[in-house]
């Protein structure tokens, strides 16, 4: 049977791992049946303890985020992130195709999108100051965020790339440009309703 002192020093390990808290609670369920096993075999706590991490030790590995973040997480905290920005990216780019049809067939209706768009991002960016979930200097973050980068590398390269092949810029007139501000709205959208429920997503 653990102590209090025990099971506050795994709680206290699995913390300095910045884990988010749900996963923290499943880790540390993990590690308090894996330890209290252990100790049943006449295991002292200390030892059970250090076998746990030990084999916890590839998940709890702090490593890069992403390609483009210098933010450390637990290799395991890395695979929901992962997941979750596949989610955020998919969602993001099929309503940006809707967006393109809505510019190419719809031209009047596409700046009501757009605004539409601003408005919501504001309001989410409201919500989030109003009730402190999130401090300027991770609204500065944001802006940094890989999602969003990743968005400005891609297109620095399309406009480049396509640009020194056509020798013509007129081809980002054709929607290319306003497709990449709605991408990158959705983005920011949905960074801020993950933010605003405290689901992590690195800012």
């Amino acid at each position: 049977m653990m102590t209090d002192f025990q099971e506050r020093e795994i709680k206290d390990f699995l913390r300095k791992k910045k884990l988010s808290a749900v996963i923290l609670n499943e880790i540390y369920d993990h590690f308090v049946v894996q330890i209290s096993e252990l100790m049943k075999e006449n295991v002292s706590f200390q030892e059970a303890f250090l076998k746990t991490k030990m084999g916890w030790q590839y998940e709890l590995e702090m490593v890069n985020a992403d390609t483009l973040s210098f933010k450390k997480v637990a290799r395991i905290e890395k695979t929901v992130l992962k997941s979750r920005f596949r989610n955020i990216i998919f969602s993001s780019i099929c309503l940006s195709v809707i967006g393109l049809a809505a510019f190419l067939f719809l031209n009047d209706y596409f700046y009501i999108i757009q605004l539409g768009l601003a408005i919501l991002s504001f309001s989410m960016l409201a919500y989030n100051f109003a009730f402190k979930k999130m401090k300027f200097v991770e609204y500065m973050e944001l802006s940094f965020h890989p999602l969003i980068l990743k968005n400005l590398v891609i297109g620095c390269i399309l406009f480049l790339g396509i640009g020194y092949f056509t020798q013509s810029s007129h081809f980002w007139d054709f929607g290319i440009g306003k497709v990449f501000s709605i991408y990158g709205m959705l983005v920011q959208i949905q960074l801020l309703y993950f933010r605003s429920k405290k689901v992590n997503v690195l800012i």
